[in-house]
């Protein structure tokens, strides 16, 4: 009995071993608009096709900063990025939450670009800059129904 019970557990263990976080790549940074930081928002990371096991993954924004080691206790999964290309789509908010904008108005329109993640293992800074342009003709998106 005992032997079946080893013979079921030792894929398990493999299994949950090389499904670790240790090739992951912790990232933090700050997001500035019109040279101040924004007061709230959120950066999300959609890996590549490319990245096997890769998933997307959204940090809060506060006071201009975020990192994927903090749990912001919204649901949001704190986590590193594995190596490999992301498109980056960025959101910045007010911060003043009012009814239908729970994180307050958006201070610009949503911006994607790409960067790539290097190595495994580790932390990085990236910062990132929105261009004053996104300010213009924001389209204000309702973000909660309360």
């Amino acid at each position: 009995m005992m032997e079946r019970i080893l013979v079921w557990l030792l894929p398990l263990v493999l299994f949950v071993g090389c499904n670790s976080k240790s090739g992951t790549t912790e990232i933090s940074g700050t997001v500035t608009f019109k040279g101040a930081p924004i007061p709230a928002g959120d950066v999300t990371f959609m890996p590549d096709v490319s990245i096997a096991g890769g998933q997307m993954k959204m940090y809060m924004v506060k006071e201009g900063k975020y990192d994927s080691k903090v749990d912001t206790g919204n649901g949001v999964v704190p986590g590193g990025l594995l190596p490999g290309k992301y498109k980056v789509r960025i959101n910045g908010y007010d911060g003043k939450q009012i009814p239908m904008y729970y994180s307050g108005k958006q201070i610009f329109n949503a911006i994607e670009l790409e960067i790539e993640v290097a190595g495994s293992g580790g932390a990085i800074t990236q910062d990132f800059t929105v261009p004053d342009s996104a300010g213009q003709n924001v389209k204000y998106i309702e973000t909660a129904d309360f």
